[in-house]
């Protein structure tokens, strides 16, 4: 039996002063009544206007929810045996809040009595629960992501109160079950159960003595890696983060997380042992690792790479300007601007270098880069290797030069097989009419005989020519050709070359126009001339009947153009590829056009060796443009006069007109008895040696020494040497007379003494002026 509530309980003011202060929804429902009253807070629960005398039983069902309404109705809402014991009934249900939302309520009902314990009616309080009833149901749905999350993950979830010595009794979620292989009924063991049981034997005394350690605090967290076993005999390797802490009750709490990592200590492994054996493989093969910052200031090396520069490894970073110390100091600036640009381009980078071993040897190293990134994606330092390439490279040049020499070795075979093809030419003219007089004598027909000589000549100032050019273009190739650069006026140049050729141009009926002419340029003006008289010779020669040439200036930036242009047959593109090969006439021997092949070759190599260009613009049948780029110059303050060519010599004074030849070819010594028979007034001597051209010279005092340098018992330069040691024969007049007509040979020549060099074959009117000068002219004779 329930005693009898007192007043205070039952009283409605006291009821609703109570419910005032608490802010609390009150309903009654009379014993017998059909209507259900509330205060103004219940009202406004249901979003309505206080309602005198009540709302009836029906109008609030109409309010419920549909799903709740059963719930309410008696008996649920007048439960006889709860009223009889007095106690608290509760129900949860949603009431229409005539907003559009529904509400979610706890009404809370109890027997209302009067003071002698009669049954009245109901009454009871009403609590708005939607907010609270939400909040559950969002932290319900978190709760299951979270549970979702690390199903997912694989990560298994655990939480324990815990007693004292160590965790007591705890809960496992699912995955717990799964990762240990059991059940998911299984009861979770506690933490001596667990450790027995689940716990590798070699990782249950760190778990034991890291509990114990989490235990003694109040708040921390342990991290550890240890292996399970399952009940298969299988071992699993597991990464767990245990924590524990305590509330504001006092109440310490535990709780973990468990992960299966035995996949990625597997990987790891495997991944170590691929690093071993790729570390010892680079070992074996001589490749150093490095890594640099992102500024590529400091370096970190292993120990192949100081092996590499021939160092003792040592610990800690190598700054740039060590490694930079012992590159090669040709290939400092290369290496950094290479490090440099592929940090700032975020490129790879690839390059080989030098490095100098502190013994002063030289090794060549290749290196190859590249950027390593965050998890953004942006790059944060830089991985390298290095490796030796010094045989590698050794090797390489050495094939390199087997090749250039290969390929030079060719070049010269199809040069030396050209110069016979053109030495060739000329001399079976030579031998050939040589042989034709010989066979036919001297009673033939005198203008056939004459017109033989005549082709002999030829032919011969033919090959004379080919062996000039041949000498020129390799003298100007070697650079043994002295050049002597200055300031050269272009257009007088032009005008007293014109002359040289005016003859040839008036023979093919070719007219020569000289337009602008304007400018000064840096060269050689005897070089400068011989690539205008090539030239123009060309120009005039593959030049048209009624054809015009052209020659003119023109600046461009810091050089002065000159062209020739000329309107004669052109060339393909073919052509001007091959233009310049030395004895290549692209075909114009076949039409009867006298040339060696070679003048475009001296004139290309001239122009360069004068710090200048020679380039072509032709089309067939429009003609060719060739123009020479030289570097623009500036008149001189003072204009010198240019220095007088050739080897004239000052007359000489008295003297006994004897002239003495020290040679010992019969041939070149009968040539020259030969010349000497048109000057009877003069004694011709000769000497087949050395040391028979001394003593001729100290008996006869010759008046003129004509000298060659190739003896059988020594050469001209001892012989001038010894005439120049004898008081008797140091003022004879000396000059050099040899085949050898390279620049090195004359230079060699003027240094020794010689008074002048003639080279051979001689030219017979030369021949006869320079005597001429030397001994004055020829006296009358009475057939002249």
């Amino acid at each position: 039996m329930h005693a009898a509530p007192s007043a205070i309980d039952t009283d409605p003011d006291t009821l609703r002063m109570a419910a005032g202060l608490a802010d609390l929804a009150i309903w009654r429902w009379p014993r017998g009544g059909d209507r259900l009253n509330a205060n103004a807070a219940g009202w406004a629960l249901l979003g309505l206007p206080p309602q005198d005398p009540g709302l009836t039983l029906a109008q609030w069902l109409d309010r419920v929810h549909p799903d709740d309404r059963a719930r309410l109705a008696p008996p649920g809402l007048a439960d006889r045996a709860a009223l009889r014991r007095g106690t608290p009934l509760d129900l949860v249900l949603r009431l229409y809040a005539g907003d559009g939302q529904w509400r979610r309520l706890l009404l809370r009902r109890l027997p209302w009595r009067d003071g002698h314990g009669r049954l009245l009616g109901l009454t009871g309080i009403v609590q708005d629960h939607t907010a609270h009833f939400d909040e559950q149901q969002r932290m319900l749905a978190l709760t299951r992501r979270l549970e979702l999350a690390t199903m997912a993950a694989g990560v298994g979830v655990w939480s324990a109160t815990p007693g004292a010595p160590a965790p007591g009794r705890v809960h496992w979620d699912a995955q717990m079950h799964l990762l240990h292989d059991l059940p998911g009924d299984a009861l979770a063991p506690d933490f001596d159960d667990y450790v027995r049981q689940h716990v590798h034997p070699d990782d249950r005394q760190a778990v034991r003595e890291g509990f114990a350690t989490l235990m003694a605090r109040r708040e921390g967290r342990l991290d550890m890696d240890l292996r399970v076993m399952r009940p298969d005999g299988s071992v699993r390797r597991l990464a767990t983060r245990s924590a524990i802490d305590t509330g504001l009750d006092g109440q310490r709490r535990l709780y973990g997380v468990m992960l299966d990592v035995t996949e990625r200590h597997a990987a790891e492994a495997r991944l170590r042992e691929a690093g071993e054996r790729a570390a010892l493989a680079a070992r074996g093969a001589g490749i150093g690792t490095w890594e640099v910052d992102e500024r590529g200031e400091q370096c970190w090396w292993d120990a192949q790479m100081f092996r590499l520069r021939g160092l003792p490894p040592r610990p800690g970073p190598v700054m740039r300007e060590e490694w930079q110390a012992w590159l090669h100091p040709a290939d400092r600036d290369h290496n950094q601007a290479e490090l440099l640009g592929a940090l700032a381009q975020d490129r790879p980078s690839h390059h080989e270098f030098r490095v100098v071993w502190p013994d002063g040897s030289v090794r060549w190293l290749a290196s190859r880069s590249t950027a390593v990134r965050d998890e953004l994606g942006r790059p944060v330092r830089r991985i390298g290797i290095n490796w030796d390439i010094t045989d590698a490279r050794l090797a390489g040049e050495a094939r390199q030069d087997r090749l250039l020499a290969q390929r030079e070795s060719q070049a010269k075979s199809r040069l030396l097989a050209r110069i016979s093809h053109e030495l060739r030419t000329p001399l079976n003219a030579v031998l050939g009419f040589a042989q034709l007089l010989l066979h036919d004598g001297v009673d033939g027909d005198p203008a056939v005989w004459r017109r033989r000589v005549e082709q002999v000549q030829t032919s011969g100032r033919h090959l004379l020519a080919l062996i000039d050019d041949v000498l020129d273009l390799s003298s100007l190739q070697s650079g043994e050709l002295p050049q002597q650069l200055q300031p050269v006026e272009v257009a007088p140049l032009v005008r007293s070359t014109l002359p040289l050729v005016e003859l040839n141009a008036r023979e093919r009926d070719v007219g020569l126009h000289l337009d602008t002419l304007d400018g000064w340029v840096r060269a050689d003006p005897v070089r400068l001339r011989q690539v205008l008289l090539n030239l123009l010779s060309n120009a005039i020669k593959y030049n048209r009947a009624g054809g015009r040439v052209t020659v003119r200036t023109r600046v461009s930036h810091e050089h002065l153009v000159i062209t020739v242009h000329d309107t004669g047959r052109g060339l393909s593109e073919a052509q001007i590829a091959r233009l310049f090969e030395p004895f290549n006439r692209l075909g114009a021997e076949r039409d009867g056009i006298a040339g060696t092949g070679i003048g475009l070759a001296i004139v290309k190599s001239a122009v360069q060796q004068m710090g200048g260009e020679v380039r072509v613009h032709s089309r067939l049948g429009e003609g060719s443009s060739f123009e020479v780029r030289l570097p623009l110059s500036q008149a001189p303050a003072r204009q010198h006069q240019p220095p007088t060519e050739g080897d004239a010599l000052p007359p000489a004074r008295g003297g006994n007109g004897r002239l003495l030849y020290i040679e010992d070819n019969e041939v070149n010594v009968l040539i020259v008895q030969e010349l000497m028979a048109r000057r009877p007034d003069l004694v011709f001597l000769s000497a087949a040696d050395g040391a028979s051209g001394l003593a001729a010279a100290r008996e006869h005092l010759p008046q003129l020494v004509l000298l060659d340098i190739h003896l059988p018992d020594m050469d001209g330069h001892a012989v001038l040497q010894a005439l120049r040691a004898d008081p008797a024969t140091a003022g004879l007049r000396c000059i050099a007379l040899s085949a050898n007509a390279m620049p090195e040979d004359i230079r060699r020549a003027q240094a020794a003494g010689f008074d002048g060099y003639w080279t051979k074959p001689l030219d017979m009117v030369a021949f006869l002026q320079a005597l001429d000068t030397l001994f004055g002219p020829a006296p009358p004779t009475p057939a002249s």
